[in-house]
């Protein structure tokens, strides 16, 4: 079909999806004057509902390893014996607020704490994070955010009054394709976590792993569902395959391809928070500044969950040398700490 960009851009200035048949001609774009002109649109629309402005966010690997869920793509699960992923219990509540102060002083406006496994039970554990979150805030003023599995909604109510703003459970990918992937828990599993979330007026994070053997039928898929449960914030993840992991060997992702999923989010997605997170050094290479201008409004920034990621410093730069501006942290700390 021919697309008209002009009137793609319109709707989407007022915030209205493209439609099923638009996505999939999105998808199958190659000539370089179309993806020229995509990348026109979807960088106009992040200016129109971003402005020039980027989120940036950070995390823990608050405990790690030895996990007993089975994700294809995840070294951490005790399941494949020849993956290597750190293994180690809960950090202490000093050590996480250490690490956000850090992540602030860096730039990082967002801080997330993930942990392994199912959920996160163990009143000890549940503990530290309630501790972690009002330091954080006390000391840096950053959103605070938490990636502990399948939450149900009193548990995410208790972790909110001590202090928790968002909520991250990423769907990994399309419903139809999720079994292939994640095959401890269902999808409806995932997303009965975000209503959760949504329901208690939480700022919700929710994306997934692009590269996994999905094509472009399901990306859409995913994309579809994410706008239907109306999420906040859009990880886009690209697979860094990790050795003894099912998904060792896959390796499909162009750059190309990566702009192309951002740019697809972006019309599909339009008012939402995009931000790039896993594998964008590995999958983007050169073209890492080409994020925003397809769509991204945001990045993560230091390490990965087991993967190390680029120089805070080296992303800063990028960021200022393209004239943008990291948004501000939205709490006013209110017993500022220098990191040591």
């Amino acid at each position: 079909m021919t697309l008209d960009w002009n009137d793609i851009e319109a709707r989407g200035r007022s915030g209205i999806s493209i439609t099923q048949v638009e996505a999939r001609a999105i998808c199958a774009l190659t000539d370089e004057a179309d993806l020229a002109e995509l990348f026109r649109v979807t960088d106009a629309l992040r200016v129109h509902h971003k402005d020039n402005v980027v989120y940036t966010c950070g995390i823990t690997n608050a405990k790690s390893g030895a996990c007993p869920e089975k994700c294809n793509f995840c070294s951490q699960s005790a399941h494949f014996k020849g993956a290597q992923a750190p293994v180690y219990g809960m950090k202490d509540a000093d050590t996480i607020v250490s690490e956000a102060q850090a992540a602030a002083a860096g730039g990082v406006r967002e801080f997330s704490i993930v942990t392994q496994g199912r959920a996160l039970t163990k009143r000890d554990e549940v503990k530290i994070l309630k501790e972690s979150f009002k330091r954080i805030r006390e000391t840096t003023g950053l959103q605070t955010c938490a990636s502990i599995g399948l939450v149900d909604k009193e548990m995410l109510g208790e972790l909110k009054d001590a202090g928790m703003d968002a909520v991250h459970h990423n769907l990994e990918t399309a419903r139809s394709f999720h079994a292939n992937i994640v095959e401890s828990h269902s999808y409806d599993d995932e997303v009965e976590t975000i209503k959760a979330g949504k329901e208690l007026g939480m700022y919700v994070c929710s994306g997934g792993i692009f590269g996994m053997g999905e094509n472009w039928g399901h990306r859409i898929e995913l994309a579809t569902d994410l706008r239907d449960l109306d999420v906040d914030s859009v990880p886009l993840n690209f697979l860094n395959a990790r050795p003894g992991t099912p998904l060792e060997s896959m390796d499909e992702l162009t750059s190309t391809d990566c702009l192309k999923i951002i740019a697809l989010y972006r019309l599909m997605l339009p008012t939402k928070d995009l931000i790039v997170c896993g594998g964008r050094q590995l999958a983007l290479q050169d073209r890492q500044k080409d994020l925003f201008s397809a769509g991204a409004n945001g990045i993560m920034l230091g390490d990965y969950l087991t993967t190390s990621g680029g120089k805070t410093s080296v992303d800063m730069t990028m960021l200022e040398d393209l004239g943008l501006v990291v948004r501000p942290p939205p709490h006013a700390p209110t017993t500022p700490v220098t990191p040591a």
